[in-house]
C-alpha cells in the first residue's frame, strides 16, 4: 500500500532554482492542498502513516499525515509565492523573515521510512547522537538516537518544526555518523 501522497512530477520544473519548502496547512486540508498542486503542475510530499482509531463499536486502521497540518512543496522562488494564494495553505514555515527549506535527503530519508510500512512513531524533537542506519532495507536512512521506556528509536528530524518521525530500531544496526 502507498503511504504517500506523491503528485506527479511538473512538467517545467527549474531545477536550479527550486527547492523544499515547509508550508503550513488549514486543519485536515494536507491532502486537499496536495490535490490542487498537482493540478497546477507543482510537486508535493505529505508522508502517511497507518495509525488504529478505536470506537466503542469497532477498530479501523487510517492513514493520516504524519505530521498534521504540514506539507512538503517543491517549488521555485516564483512559483512559492504563488502557491500560498492557495486557501488550503496558510503560510511556509519562516525562520527570520525567510521561507524555510529541508534538503532532498531528509525528503528521502522520511519516504524511505513510510515506504518500508515499519511502526512509525511521531514525536516532538529531542537532541541525541546522529547515527545512521548501516543496513537492511533502511540502509543509510540517518538521524538521532533516542531511548525511552528502555527501547531504542531513531529519529529523522524537521528541525525548524521541532518534530521527528521516530522508528524502533536496534542499536546493532546504526554507526555513529
Amino acid at each position: 500500500m502507498n503511504n504517500t501522497l506523491e503528485a506527479k512530477q511538473p512538467r517545467c520544473v527549474d531545477e536550479k532554482s527550486s527547492r523544499w519548502y515547509i508550508a503550513y496547512t488549514f486543519s485536515r486540508a494536507e491532502r486537499a492542498a496536495q490535490r490542487k498542486l498537482e493540478m497546477i503542475g507543482v510537486s508535493s510530499y505529505v508522508p502517511l502513516h497507518k495509525v488504529q482509531k478505536n470506537w466503542s463499536d469497532r477498530k479501523k486502521i487510517l492513514e493520516t499525515p504524519l505530521f498534521p497540518n504540514y506539507i512538503f512543496i517543491y517549488a521555485s522562488q516564483t512559483r512559492k509565492y504563488e502557491i500560498l494564494k492557495m486557501k488550503e495553505i496558510v503560510n511556509y514555515i519562516t525562520f527570520e523573515g525567510k521561507a524555510v527549506t529541508v534538503s532532498e535527503n531528509l525528503i528521502n530519508s522520511i519516504k524511505k521510512i513510510v515506504e518500508h510500512d515499519v511502526e512509525v512513531t511521531s514525536l516532538d524533537y529531542s537532541p541525541g547522537m546522529r547515527v545512521r542506519i548501516k543496513e537492511g532495507p533502511l540502509a543509510g536512512v540517518e538521524g538521532k538516537l533516542l531511548k525511552k521506556n528502555n527501547k531504542n528509536f531513531l529519529l529523522v528530524e524537521i528541525e525548524i518544526l521541532q518534530r521527528a518521525v521516530a522508528i524502533n530500531i536496534s542499536c546493532d544496526t546504526v554507526v555513529p555518523v
